[in-house]
């Protein structure tokens, strides 16, 4: 009898101290993606050679931005004078400025923000290099284009 109570006591024993394990992977996905307005896309340059605006960012990742000039310069009318200007771009939240010649963005040009900028605000001004002299209308269009990445750095 007391082999029996014993062994029920041990079949107990050993039944209170066995574990099972249960692993739970869980796992979630945001797309990344980029919104961005521009408080003013039609800018005029003032007298001294100064246009201003700005851009409300709304970014759930780091982002790529590249930005191309349509003439690398405002572009006279009825010549083909091509009056430089210069692009600063000063980014909240990222403690990043960007300088840049309308002349070097003929060609696609980027740079990285590796911060995330939800509601962000980017100011750019433009500069003249030289005041304009020739009557007549003057244009130039710059393209900007923001792009998401899961990865630092953007996409390439």
């Amino acid at each position: 009898m007391k082999r029996l109570a014993w062994l029920v006591l041990c079949c107990f024993a050993s039944n209170a101290y066995s574990n099972d394990e249960v692993s739970i992977t869980l796992v979630g996905y945001i797309s990344p993606v980029c919104e961005f307005t521009s408080q003013n896309s039609n800018l005029e340059f003032s007298s001294n050679g100064i246009a201003n605006t700005a851009l409300e960012i709304n970014c759930n990742s780091p982002m790529r931005i590249s930005m191309q000039s349509l003439n690398g310069g405002l572009s006279h009318e009825k010549s083909n004078k091509i009056s430089p200007y210069n692009i600063n771009w000063s980014l909240e939240g990222a403690n990043k400025s960007v300088s840049v010649s309308a002349q070097a963005i003929k060609s696609t040009y980027s740079f990285n923000i590796d911060e995330i900028l939800f509601d962000s605000i980017a100011e750019i001004q433009l500069t003249l290099d030289e005041p304009l002299i020739y009557a007549g209308r003057y244009q130039d269009v710059i393209r900007i284009e923001m792009t998401p990445s899961v990865v630092s750095g953007g996409v390439l």
